[in-house]
């Protein structure tokens, strides 16, 4: 198994201004090529520290990327460092540099003079095209270097691929569990989970629910994926690098979905519509924040609002099905909950939240209390993911 490093590099990213979503995407794309990540470190804009972990890593790993630092500032500065690190020299190219000028032309009347910074290529390194915007990425030897904007890193990196050595692809699933706990998982049922003598990790997010990460032979994976699949398949919410968005857009195939938000707020429509082509099952969605949308729109009799509460069950399944009703579609799922800081009771804290799914053609429905921790965005999120689910679940 070959061993890979990333370097994230910028002095916005170790302050926290900008997060490192590079690193991810690098990491999981070079599993398929082979290597494994044993570092992802972030670094600065200092020609010393810079210098000195590329030195480091390339002692320590078979393949080094670097992420950042290709802009025409003066703080840019990975080239200079990556050139000094390996004894190579920077070598100007007129070539690129014209493709440069080409490309700011087209967009602004003035080009700055700090642009031709970014024509400098390493002695002897292969040059890739940045089909978005205009520091090229570069491999020399061992070591590729990326731009950091992640719609310029990406195309770059997925063609500089084609140019690295692979070694023998490393075999892994990704199980993502809801509604049960990390520690009641793992212990419950750790005869499945560690059945064969391969790499286990866990990971739980207070948003996302719990993930396990299973690499190894391909044999014992699939069968402790399938093992838990049998056994879980109501908490398993999706495979790998699916979403739950994803998850219920496949399995609604030819049919149709309507949502019913109130404290989402839109939240799981906007979730659902980021996927392309879910024009062809979405019907829309009514965002009833107040009770009188509740009952002026989606028929929500006053009734049940003035004995249960408009976070209820009672009245999730009327929004749910008034909300399938009005769009005319196959299934829906509403949302009302008390999402914070304020308005919280004994009776139904904050973190209190109803989600009904509904399945019109066959008059059913499936109801769940929840009762969610953390802030208000936390709140919002975790029912939206739970709502999604919850769909899911109906369709099954």
């Amino acid at each position: 198994m070959k061993k890979s490093i990333i370097l994230a590099i910028g002095n916005e990213l170790v302050e926290g201004i900008i997060l490192d979503t590079n690193s991810k995407y690098i990491s999981r794309k070079l599993l398929d090529f082979g290597y494994k990540t044993i570092a992802i470190k972030t670094l600065p804009d200092d020609m010393k520290i810079l210098v000195e972990e590329i030195k480091s890593s390339l002692k320590k790993a078979d393949l080094l990327i670097t992420t950042g630092g290709l802009g025409p500032t003066e703080d840019d500065l990975t080239r200079e460092s990556v050139s000094k690190a390996i004894g190579k020299k920077l070598v100007f190219s007129d070539k690129i540099y014209k493709s440069i000028l080409e490309k700011i032309k087209k967009f602004h009347r003035e080009v700055p003079e700090n642009v031709k910074k970014q024509a400098w290529v390493i002695e002897s390194a292969k040059v890739i095209e940045n089909p978005v915007g205009t520091a090229p990425g570069q491999i020399i030897d061992n070591i590729i270097i990326l731009p950091g904007p992640p719609v310029e890193m990406k195309p770059i990196f997925d063609k500089a691929l084609n140019y690295i050595e692979k070694g023998e692809k490393i075999y892994q699933r990704r199980v993502k569990f809801l509604g049960i706990p990390e520690a009641v998982l793992v212990e419950k049922y750790k005869d499945i989970i560690y059945k064969h003598d391969i790499n286990v990790a866990t990971m739980a997010s207070h948003i996302t629910g719990v993930e396990l990460r299973f690499t190894g032979e391909r044999k014992k994976v699939d069968e402790i994926v399938n093992l838990l699949k049998e056994k879980l398949s109501d908490y398993i919410y999706a495979f790998d690098d699916k979403t739950i968005e994803e998850v219920v857009f496949e399995k609604l195939g030819d049919k149709t979905v309507s949502f019913a938000e109130s404290c989402t707020g839109g939240l799981i429509s906007s979730k659902f519509v980021s996927l392309p082509g879910v024009s062809k099952v979405f019907k829309g969605a009514i965002v009833a924040y107040s009770n009188e949308v509740k009952e002026n729109v989606l028929n929500v009799s006053k009734n049940t609002i003035k004995t249960f509460g408009a976070v209820s069950k009672e009245c999730v399944t009327e929004m749910a099905k008034g909300v399938c009703k009005i769009l005319n579609s196959d299934y829906s799922v509403s949302v009302s909950g008390i999402a914070g800081p304020t308005g919280g009771t004994k009776e139904k804290p904050v973190g209190t939240v109803w989600i009904c799914a509904y399945d019109r053609q066959k008059d059913v429905y499936l109801a769940k209390n929840f009762l969610f921790r953390g802030n208000r965005q936390i709140i919002r999120e975790k029912s939206s993911l739970y709502a999604l689910n919850l769909l899911r679940r109906i369709i099954e």
